[in-house]
């Protein structure tokens, strides 16, 4: 008997190598995969290993761990730290070949310090600020941040990047942004690298390619925009099985709060998949999940553990069918809509909790 629990994300690697695939296709720019958050939840190390396989060079992580993680787990390639670290984690940055993105001249400082300790050469990515309000110098700030730059001799800028906030909503700030990042970036060197086409667009605003576009949304499957695919598949689908039915009779009421009082008599099952494991609490009373080919509406609060569903209407349904949390029919999407969120969060919360089954 498989011992592995129940409920679990299962990674289509075959899908992934389609979707970095067409990808290439629509693209002759550099490619930075994006990684970090455990690769959006689907698995950052083999992700990793899967796109560097097919000749991705290029990864984004979050933080110094991410990084860190990847290297000691086998990848060569560039790994980017796609936030501005803590000074004191540049020793960390060197010792694992990590490449820094620079958002003030003090990080940059102690970034030249270390790598003359350590007899180094340390390539880093300039970030500018166009408009996220996040990381990043701003625009008037460049000319007096490159000058003083100019004296370092241990540090090498490969590029400068920036940031969309709104290129799957706003194509019109949108286009203004790029066009000030061309405008301040047009003098530097053709060798420098330029970067600021996210998975919107990438596939909306072509001209914002450049020479290296930085996707990770699009290369899992699932569209920056709700009803556009694309023709990218899904990466991750989730699923359970049924641990627990009861019939309650009507007046019953169904897990804390009592936020689901039966009107008639049910039969509810129990899936062991909660918000502990990252399945949504906004789901609770919205949601629903398939079994045996139906619809089984979530019934009262996700718990920790377990979510209740109505299989009243699902014959012969028992213990141990398979469930479908997530999948091309409810797919990330829908699970946003229905919790008031966006996909990336629904995905990137998925726990270490649910076991990770590679299908090849």
């Amino acid at each position: 008997m498989n011992p592995m629990r129940p409920s679990f994300i299962e990674i289509n690697l075959r899908n992934l190598r389609e979707n970095v695939r067409k990808v290439k296709e629509m693209t002759t720019s550099k490619i930075l995969a994006v990684v970090k958050a455990d690769a959006y939840g689907h698995g950052a190390v083999k992700v990793s290993q899967v796109l560097e396989k097919e000749g991705i060079e290029w990864f984004g992580v979050g933080i110094v761990e991410e990084g860190a993680e990847l290297r000691e787990n086998g990848i060569k390639g560039n790994i980017v730290l796609l936030s501005q670290e803590f000074p004191e984690r540049i020793k960390k940055i060197l010792e694992y070949n990590l490449i820094p993105c620079v958002s003030d001249l003090s990080f940059l400082h102690d970034l030249e310090r270390e790598a003359k300790k350590k007899n180094k050469k340390v390539p880093f990515f300039l970030f500018l600020d166009t408009g996220m309000g996040r990381y990043g110098i701003l625009p008037q700030e460049l000319p007096s941040f490159l000058e003083k730059i100019s004296s370092f001799s241990s540090v090498e800028m490969l590029g400068i990047m920036s940031h969309f906030p709104s290129a799957d909503t706003d194509p019109e700030y949108t286009k203004k942004q790029l066009s000030k990042f061309l405008e301040i970036t047009e003098k530097f060197s053709n060798n420098l690298i330029r970067c600021m086409g996210n998975s919107s667009a990438f596939l909306k605003l072509p001209e914002s390619h450049l020479n290296m576009v930085r996707l990770g949304i699009l290369l899992y499957g699932i569209p920056p925009f709700p009803m556009e695919n694309h023709g990218f598949k899904p990466v991750m689908h989730i699923k359970s099985r049924i641990a627990f039915i009861k019939e309650l009779p009507k007046g019953s009421g169904v897990s804390y709060g009592r936020t689901c009082i039966l009107e008639k008599p049910a039969k509810i099952a129990v899936v062991p998949i909660g918000y502990a494991d990252g399945y949504d609490r906004h789901l609770s009373n919205r949601g629903w999940m398939m079994i045996r080919g139906k619809k089984a509406p979530i019934k009262g609060v996700v718990t920790m553990d377990a979510t209740m569903v109505d299989v009243t209407h699902i014959e012969g349904v028992r213990p141990g069918d398979e469930v479908i949390v997530m999948d091309d029919g409810i797919d990330a999407w829908t699970l946003a809509r229905l919790a008031g969120t966006v996909p990336y969060e629904i995905v990137s919360r998925m726990g270490k909790r649910l076991p990770r089954n590679y299908i090849e």
